[in-house]
């Protein structure tokens, strides 16, 4: 399964790089959001690598701090980087000022669950272990431009964890600003 992941992550930037190369760069961005994670909150910085007016290479680092809600309430914090690449699905025909855009990609993280610690405060032992987390996302952008510089974005991720102790699906949702640099 890792060697499945290690490839999809190399055949991505792969892609992207001879992309780059035969489109030239249109622009580059970044971006920033915050909003809701499951059971918390999460914040999402990203760089974007514009290969051309429709498609776009992202890097994201992603991070967020929740709590578990159960039996007992137990804290935990994710850090991903997620390498990923996004196409635009729909833009505004006249005035181009709303987009859409849908992508995917590979992560690499970590998950530190109660903060390292595998005691509860009642003396209950927790299984779940802080670890190096892998897995894949899915990702759709809604951009609203506001000016030639800066765009509203409106930010959905669904990541999928294959070993993660915390679960396997989580899902963020988040609103910020994007600035495209050149």
């Amino acid at each position: 399964m890792r060697t499945l992941i290690l490839c999809t992550m190399v055949w991505i930037l792969t892609t992207t790089a001879c992309q780059a190369q035969g489109y030239g760069n249109y622009a580059s961005s970044i971006g920033l959001s915050t909003g809701y994670a499951e059971d918390g909150i999460g914040i999402m910085a990203n760089y974007n690598y514009h290969l051309n007016r429709y498609s776009y290479a992202q890097l994201g680092v992603f991070g967020a701090i929740a709590e578990d809600k159960g039996t007992y309430d137990i804290p935990y914090t994710i850090f991903t980087v997620q390498p990923g690449y996004f196409r635009k699905i729909w833009e505004e025909r006249n005035f181009k000022r709303y987009s859409l855009h849908l992508g995917g990609g590979g992560l690499l993280g970590y998950e530190v669950i109660n903060n390292g610690n595998n005691d509860l405060e009642n003396g209950a032992l927790i299984n779940g272990k802080s670890q190096f987390i892998y897995g894949l996302f899915l990702g759709l952008e809604a951009e609203i431009r506001l000016g030639s510089s800066f765009s509203l974005l409106l930010k959905g991720n669904e990541f999928y964890h294959f070993n993660s102790d915390v679960g396997n699906f989580y899902p963020y949702i988040g609103l910020g600003l994007r600035y495209f640099l050149f």
